[in-house]
């Protein structure tokens, strides 16, 4: 062998295992970036849950979350929802038509806290929206358990099935002809 190819055997050595390394980082940042991905719908899936059965233990949004070594941010919006069906539903006789007007819809908005908060980087984030009624006071036994053991949970309990906040009146009837309540808007 000649000193020639030697020198270009190193170097196409050199080139190959550069490639590979190169590869390797992008596969290991690509991997790191799904993980802190995966982790922001986790918390995002939690918040929801903890916000279906304990609206009262909620962590401070201005505080980040810990989660798997990293540090997240999140932040959480509810609003009314409104339905226009394709078409009216039918009447049952001795049944009173349900309307849409308890549901609501929250989204919840979890990314990843980054310190360095350089404007070209991609922050890994997620936001999950969620419907739900709210006349249904718990999702499960656990839930109801943890409501009758607190306060809130109790008034929450009461003011659901009475449809009457405690503490206040009930609304009155309403005068403008049409003998409608008005709405309730907490």
């Amino acid at each position: 062998m000649t000193f020639l190819e030697i020198v270009f055997a190193v170097a196409l050595l050199g080139i190959l295992s550069a490639t590979l390394l190169g590869a390797a980082n992008s596969m290991l940042s690509r991997q790191k970036h799904e993980q802190r991905s995966l982790a922001c719908c986790e918390l995002a899936n939690r918040l929801i849950l903890q916000f279906l059965d304990d609206r009262d233990g909620m962590p401070d949004p201005s505080q980040p979350l810990t989660y798997g070594g990293d540090r997240y941010r999140w932040s959480l919006e509810e609003s009314y929802l409104s339905f226009q069906p394709s078409r009216p539903p039918p009447a049952v006789e001795g049944r009173p038509q349900r309307g849409f007007e308890n549901f609501r819809i929250f989204y919840v908005r979890v990314w990843l806290d980054d310190p360095s908060g350089s404007p070209g980087s991609v922050t890994p984030s997620v936001e999950v929206s969620r419907m739900y009624d709210v006349t249904a006071v718990f999702r499960n036994p656990d839930a109801l358990e943890h409501m009758l053991g607190t306060e809130a949970g109790r008034r929450r309990i009461t003011e659901s099935s009475t449809g009457v906040p405690l503490g206040l009146p009930p609304l009155a009837p309403a005068s403008n002809g049409g003998g409608e309540r008005p709405r309730n808007n907490r």
